[in-house]
């Protein structure tokens, strides 16, 4: 990282100072260098120009420096609250939640950020079949003792015709047109898999076909949402079926079918349940709903249903309000739809608010004058969610606009609609019409358009703790709740102090790959999989050789065999990282198989010494194993043999390799290629007692 030059390296004395002592160059007539002197005088304004303009110079203002951590890809971390999962039941039939419904844990507000439906259908059965193997299990099964290969059978190469399904048995039947919450808990697998956050790409390691049974057998149902990646992380399956289910011999069927294998370790469940729906901790005060022309006017969410409601239409001017509208609550369908006059077909706005933002809709009046702010005295404010309208006088009256949130004006023009959230200080900050726009003259004609509040990582709860639902629907508020899950997630907003520095990290590690380290790190961190070993190599295939070569063992079946799963998530991930004129290449470790031939003197009294130096043996070659491409060194192995308590003398000792493209040296060293590892493929030892 290039270091800045100090400019404001000279006080103002020093700066006096020199100045003086330059005088006499100059003019050899000027003696009098006291302060009455008004060419002192001068020289003390001259001095304080420069300071001024020194200090100046060095100083970036933290809205360039926004910029610059801009250019560089470094934004502002917001707050956000924590995450948790809640099973829901005790319904007769299908119940919509609108979204942003409030669930309550003491005093803290949860809500599901969009719309989920609870059915009556409870799970009675679940089979795993494939490879010839079958196994049903009771929801009493899942006890969190007890673990069940999803598709089992699986062998230790996929099949190019996966056979492997999970079939899941209902008491009541999903209808077309509403969803099924579902959530597996997967058991987690022995080495740590690395994470898949939820924007970030991946590629699956099986593509999965969900099912519905019907009156023409299997008929394929939407998967709306796969928090599983595939089952390989606990999570919930959203599912949506087209058509209508029909009953079978013991309840309504759904099934997961395995379309594609490419996994690593079989995927492997401890419980299914039914009726799971993801909250987060927030509590929506005001929320905004635009629907274009010609759209249906159905508010979904639990604000828009039972909240006070502001309405906007949209004509060539803006926005404008109108009190001419009926709401219809269709609580079954969870929602109110929208109605206004005939001739209302543009584009329409709706501000829902609760009692509790009655006051706060309106922020203020605009004063026409530049650099306005308005105080709001609102804790913890979730930045993303605040949202501005401005009005001002027409001729044809009032009309609206929606401002833009910015950071600051620094981008701004004179007809920029900006407006800065100043959380620190509990502000609003408007334009001075030279960078950003101002507020027009107006009464009331400044609207808060949309706010959401959250505790960030103080929302961590443990689970059990939410067991209620507030809303004005009895039904809702009559459902069984039950927390699965602890709360976790939650981020305070990062203070821009705390960005500079955070960016300062990350400009001395810079984010490329340039060294070995550099790489390996860049493929262990690689979402989605479980890298247990990596080597990376240069001149892989000889001295004209100018790819990256990273040679990757994965778990189980991508232990020694490609994996197509494991090589584009590597590229992908490296692409990231590596210099532009860097090609990559991803292969996988290659066996030198051994032959081990002994002739051993055994100690007194040690029966089991045949398997002790086989222990022992293995035991060296994994620790070789630990780095691929290692030499084998002939005494390094005879020494850990020899000095086993149960070895009296070896009277022979050799290591054959069972292959090509090894060399031995004149020491019988063996030498592999840097991406081979050993195995030992057959022992023929013979020992003799020391007794006989």
């Amino acid at each position: 990282m290039l270091e800045l030059e100090k400019l404001n390296d000279q006080s103002f004395d020093d700066i006096v100072e020199k100045a003086v002592k330059s005088i006499a160059r100059f003019d050899t007539d000027w003696n009098n260098l006291q302060a009455a002197d008004p060419g002192m005088t001068l020289v003390d304004l001259f001095a304080w120009l420069k300071a001024i303009q020194h200090e100046y110079m060095s100083v970036i203002v933290p809205e360039s420096q926004r910029r610059f951590l801009a250019l560089l890809g470094i934004e502002q971390r917001r707050g956000c609250g924590s995450a948790t999962l809640v099973e829901l039941g005790g319904t007769e039939s299908v119940l919509a939640l609108p979204a942003e419904t409030k669930w309550t844990a003491g005093e803290m507000v949860f809500e599901n950020p969009s719309t989920a439906f609870v059915q009556p259908a409870r799970l009675k059965q679940v089979c795993f079949s494939g490879g010839g193997r079958t196994c049903w299990a009771d929801p009493a099964d899942f006890d969190g003792t007890r673990i069940f290969e999803i598709f089992p059978g699986m062998g230790p190469e996929p099949a190019r015709e996966p056979d492997g399904e999970m079939i899941l048995i209902l008491s009541d039947p999903v209808a077309p047109g509403t969803e099924l919450s579902l959530y597996f808990d997967i058991c987690p697998d022995g080495p740590r898999r690395t994470p898949v956050g939820q924007d970030e790409p991946f590629t699956p390691m099986a593509d999965i076909g969900w099912d519905v049974w019907t009156d023409r057998g299997w008929q394929p149902a939407e998967a709306v949402r796969d928090d599983t990646r595939g089952f390989l992380f606990p999570g919930i399956v959203v599912l949506r079926p087209g058509t209508e289910m029909a009953a079978r011999e013991n309840g309504f069927a759904l099934r997961a079918r395995l379309l594609r294998d490419d996994y690593d370790l079989p995927p492997r469940l401890t419980a299914v349940r039914v009726n799971v729906v993801e909250l987060r901790q927030q509590d929506t005060l005001v929320r905004c709903d635009c629907f274009e022309a010609g759209a249906p006017r159905v508010l979904t969410s639990a604000l828009g249903i039972s909240g006070r409601r502001r309405v906007f239409l949209e004509d060539g001017h803006g926005w404008y309000e109108t009190f001419d509208f009926a709401c219809e609550q269709q609580p079954e369908r969870g929602c109110a739809v929208l109605h206004l006059p005939d001739g209302c077909g543009g584009r329409v706005l709706v501000i829902s608010f609760d009692e509790r933002a009655a006051g706060k809709v309106v922020l203020g009046s605009g004063t026409g004058f530049s650099g306005q702010t308005i105080p709001f005295e609102q804790p913890d404010v979730l930045y993303d969610s605040v949202q501005v309208m401005v009005g001002r006088k027409t001729p044809a009256g009032v009309r609206y606009e929606q401002w833009e949130k910015c950071d600051d004006f620094y981008s701004s023009g004179p007809e920029s609609r900006h407006f800065v959230w100043d959380a620190g200080e509990g502000v609003f900050r408007f334009g001075d019409h030279i960078r950003g726009f101002m507020p027009p003259k107006g009464t009331d004609n400044i609207l808060l358009a949309g706010l959401k509040t959250c505790r960030g990582r103080g929302s961590a709860i443990r689970a059990g703790m939410i067991t209620a639902a507030q809303s004005d629907d009895p039904r809702i508020n009559g459902l069984r709740v039950r927390q699965i899950v602890p709360a976790s997630g939650g981020e305070d907003p990062e203070r821009f102090e705390e960005t500079a520095a955070r960016a300062a990290g990350a400009l001395r590690s810079d984010g490329r790959a340039v060294t070995a380290g550099d790489y390996e790190a860049a493929v262990r961190a690689v979402p989605g999989l479980i890298i247990e070993n990596c080597r990376v190599l240069t001149g892989f295939a000889g001295a004209d050789d100018r790819r990256v070569t990273v040679v990757v063992q994965g778990a189980g079946r991508a232990r020694h065999s490609p994996r197509r799963a494991y090589t584009e998530n590597i590229r992908r991930a490296l692409d990231r990282c590596r210099l532009l004129n860097t090609p990559i290449q991803v292969v996988w470790p290659q066996p030198v198989r051994l032959l081990l031939r002994a002739r051993i003197v055994t100690a007194p009294y040690f029966h089991d010494a045949g398997e002790m130096v086989k222990r022992r043996a293995e035991e060296f070659i994994a620790g070789l194993n630990r780095q691929f491409g290692a030499t084998l060194s002939y005494g390094e192995l005879y020494c850990a043999i020899d000095l086993m308590e149960c070895v009296s003398s070896i009277e022979s000792l050799s290591v054959e390799p069972l292959g090509e493209r090894v060399t031995r040296t004149g020491t019988d060293d063996l030498v592999v290629p840097p991406n081979s590892y050993y195995q030992i493929e057959r022992f023929e030892l013979n020992f003799i007692n020391s007794l006989d």
